[in-house]
């Protein structure tokens, strides 16, 4: 019974693993053919809330030099909520922008906000669990990717911090690149701007 019981144990672990794979393998070929940034916070976010045990997805890009965040893509319970313009981060955000790693709140939440004054915002639930991982480029923080459960406490476990931190990952080298494509491409309009007006001035 006991080796049944591991066996158990270990089979489950290992589906779990493998799920989580799955979904780091397709996120990762998703972003590796996409170099448009909006679209890139799209895709991990509406992948995050179509199967992670979440009812709020938020990413965040996090400015350094004016120490604010925009929240690029936020959905509670299949709504989008829109949060516009730039914010100081505040809170759990701020403990990952300064620690460069996961912050997991499992329980007593809202005491735990309110210690490290974690902004709400106006018309959304208080969430029973909170998960975020930092985006990072090179070794800089430049987002966060948080999830939430309003409903239970504990519902993230290790499992899930190893995955969020892994996509996070992920997510920072793709928009490493698609930044990389956007000033290659303006760097490449401007040129051209520039060879045109050569040559008009070669003509006159």
């Amino acid at each position: 019974a006991r080796l049944f019981a591991e066996t158990q144990r270990l089979l489950k672990e290992t589906e779990q693993r493998a799920g989580e794979l799955g979904i780091i393998n397709s996120v990762q070929q998703e972003l590796a053919s996409n170099l448009d940034v909006q679209s890139i916070y799209e895709l991990v976010g509406d992948t995050f809330h179509n199967f992670f045990n979440a009812q709020v997805v938020v990413i965040s890009a996090y400015n350094a030099q004016s120490n604010t965040v925009e929240h690029r893509y936020a959905i509670e319970r299949g709504r989008r909520v829109l949060w516009p313009g730039l914010h100081p981060p505040g809170g759990f955000r701020s403990e990952i922008i300064r620690t460069k790693k996961p912050f997991l709140a499992n329980t007593d939440v809202g005491a735990t906000a309110a210690r490290l004054n974690q902004p709400t915002l106006q018309g959304t639930d208080t969430p029973r669990s909170w998960l975020g991982a930092p985006i990072m480029t090179g070794d800089q923080v430049t987002g966060i990717l948080s999830v939430q459960n309003l409903d239970e406490e504990n519902a993230f476990s290790e499992s899930d911090v190893r995955l969020l931190n892994t996509v996070a990952s992920s997510l920072g080298v793709a928009l490493e690149n698609a930044r990389l494509f956007d000033e290659t491409q303006r760097l490449f309009k401007a040129e051209q701007e520039r060879a045109a007006e050569l040559a008009i001035i070669n003509s006159i």
